[in-house]
């Protein structure tokens, strides 16, 4: 049941537009503590636009977007920057850097947030995160040594490093073989488990859903069609709901 103290995202009549191709056109969503939240939509349905405003990336036309109760759109840069540290956000094409190795990838968002910390501290966070992931040994590796998989996982540890507690997954398992995505999708429920972060997870991948989602919401035409738990969807007769789960 969501309460007022227990939202950490909510958006109210989101609205989104690029010139004639309205995305977003009213779009309504709440985030509730210590959840995972999957988000289902076709291909250009305004899903990644949706997390996009979340963090500030893009803004909306009009409409509510506020985290931890701050409207995204009124915050400072300084302040955005601040709010940015609390949100993990794990990009497609796990955006690492192909001239760091996997050390020197996980060490620059502690730099970028002006995080001083030793030398010592710096390694024990970075082979934390690896941990979490499990790949300590890749610590030393350049991504081009990586498969597809390990850079999903590496993407992940860099986002973690900074123990966020919202975290944010664009299409964590998109183009990975099905026994990886299944790896990927345990992963988040087990980071889940153990940081009790509140996760937004958009997804087309019917799998990873059913593993991770607490409940999944639908958007269709630029609105929220329903939201429900997998089990509840998986038995609707809706014509719209249907070709999700087919």
């Amino acid at each position: 049941m969501s309460t007022e103290e227990n939202i950490v995202i909510r958006t109210e009549k989101l609205v989104k537009s690029f010139g004639e191709n309205h995305v977003l056109k009213g779009f309504d969503l709440e985030l509730n503590r210590g959840e995972n939240l999957v988000v289902l939509g076709k291909s250009g349905s305004g899903k990644s636009v949706l997390i996009k405003c979340m963090v500030g990336l893009l803004y909306p036309d009009s409409g509510l977007v506020s985290v931890f109760g701050k409207e995204i759109p009124k915050l400072t840069q300084l302040e955005l920057d601040e709010l940015r540290t609390k949100i993990g956000f794990l990009f497609q094409s796990s955006a690492l850097y192909d001239s760091m190795t996997v050390r020197e990838n996980l060490e620059f968002p502690l730099r970028r947030h002006w995080m001083h910390k030793t030398k010592d501290e710096v390694n024990e966070l970075v082979m934390e995160a690896l941990k979490n992931v499990g790949l300590e040994r890749a610590v030393d590796l350049m991504p081009s040594e990586l498969s597809g998989g390990m850079r999903k996982r590496i993407g992940l540890a860099r986002t973690l490093i900074l123990k966020p507690e919202i975290m944010l997954y664009d299409e964590p398992t998109t183009g990975l073989d099905p026994i990886t995505g299944r790896e990927i999708s345990n992963l988040i429920v087990a980071i889940q488990e153990k940081y009790h972060t509140s996760s937004i997870i958009i997804t087309h991948d019917m799998e990873c859903a059913k593993i991770v989602a607490n409940r999944i919401m639908i958007l269709i035409d630029g609105f929220k069609y329903t939201v429900g738990t997998y089990d509840e969807l998986v038995k609707s007769d809706d014509p719209k709901i249907k070709p999700f789960f087919a």
